[in-house]
């Protein structure tokens, strides 16, 4: 007998509402390993991108690197002499765009799993879901070029337009006989420049759900921003609560387990001097950026003692770092969590569609096909076995 392609758990898919009362276990479904360590991979590059990058627009201006490395380290902020460099601003653009698709990638993989765990497939891994993102990552691409077009031909309408309207007596003429189908255009425009700031939470959430191409996806962020733009408004309040209550939560556990981490060893160790070296990473490593750590994630026993120097305050300070890049994944987690949550409450109140038991149903299907198939490969097989007898 073919096991199913799949394990599809009815429980699962039937406690959801699809509607606001929904939106809150996004907290519960952000706190997952496997989601957290997609996001802390694509930090962890995008940290490395942002440093290359920047690093290099200090060279191309000419900066000191050396008092340059003394003031930022491992975490640079543009300044000086960097805005004064156009090389330097191209780099700063180049890695804003890479590491803004990075954070888009890692969100269509979380939004996967999301939407596979509430599937009832708790077998879907961030495996999996990095090769569903390889074979449908085209759109996040594709559809924030094809807004920044439309955008971009709207404005240069009415540039055009105004310099007709310049044209001595006929110009005005013409731009005033055309001012409502400019105004259509411009109309085009904003919701373009609203499709364009909404795609980067939802667009993702869309491919993962439907796994559509550029054009599918780029009609249901259309059609999802028109129909339910006060839904879209409250889900989206709702989800920014949660994700800060939940936050709160998880930084409340987690900083008493560094206390408690701390204490523990500065008792074995005679001193505080590990919990000091884990509070002083984020300023060892980000001394521009983040000047203040100890208040975010560690309790004030974290902080007593000498800080640990060489190569062992080296350690301890990047590990004080990855708890602080944890808490943001499993903020970007959490987000992401909900924002597919919202998107399948969306889609159910637009268009009256269960994209959960369609995904159920389109599986079903492959996997009847791939059993006839079986047998009729079997059935071959066995009229070639009786011929050759």
């Amino acid at each position: 007998m073919r096991e199913t392609p799949f394990r599809r758990c009815a429980s699962v898919a039937g406690l959801l509402h699809f509607d606001g009362r929904d939106v809150p276990s996004c907290a519960r479904h952000g706190l997952s390993a496997r989601k957290i360590w997609l996001y802390f991979k694509a930090l962890i590059l995008s940290w490395a991108i942002w440093d290359f990058f920047i690093y290099l627009g200090f060279i191309a201006a000419g900066e000191d690197m050396g008092a340059r490395w003394d003031l930022s380290a491992l975490l640079p902020l543009p300044g000086g002499l960097f805005w004064t460099s156009w090389l330097a601003i191209t780099f700063l653009a180049a890695a804003c765009l890479l590491i803004l698709y990075i954070l888009m990638r890692a969100s269509l993989k979380v939004s996967r799993l999301t939407f596979e765990q509430l599937r009832g497939d708790g077998f879907y891994s961030g495996s999996d879901a990095s090769r569903f993102a390889s074979s449908h990552s085209s759109p996040l691409i594709t559809v924030p070029l094809l807004l920044l077009a439309v955008m971009l031909l709207g404005l240069l309408a009415g540039l055009l337009f105004g310099l007709v309207s310049r044209i001595p007596a006929a110009g005005p003429v013409i731009t005033a006989l055309l001012a409502i189908p400019l105004w259509g255009i411009m109309l085009l425009v904003v919701l373009a420049a609203i499709a364009f700031f909404l795609s980067f939470s939802l667009l993702p959430p869309i491919i993962a759900s439907t796994g559509g191409d550029s054009f599918e996806s780029v009609f249901e962020l259309f059609s999802t921003m028109t129909s339910q733009p006060w839904r879209i408004l409250l889900y989206g309040f709702l989800s920014l609560l949660s994700i800060v209550l939940g936050g709160a939560v998880f930084l409340f556990f987690s900083s008493s387990a560094a206390g408690l981490l701390a204490w523990t060893t500065g008792v074995g160790a005679g001193s505080g001097g590990f919990g000091a070296a884990i509070t002083a990473g984020p300023q060892m490593l980000a001394p521009e950026v983040l000047p203040y750590f100890s208040f975010l994630v560690t309790t004030p026993v974290c902080a007593g003692g000498s800080a640990w120097t060489g190569l062992a305050g080296v350690l301890a300070g990047i590990s004080g770092a990855s708890i602080f890049l944890i808490l943001l994944s499993y903020l970007l987690s959490s987000c992401s969590s909900a924002w597919t949550i919202i998107y399948l409450a969306l889609r159910r109140r637009k268009d009256g569609v269960d994209l959960l038991e369609e995904s159920d149903r389109e599986d079903m299907r492959e996997y009847k096909r791939l059993s006839e198939d079986d047998g009729t490969r079997s059935s071959a097989d066995g009229q070639a076995e009786s011929r050759e007898g």
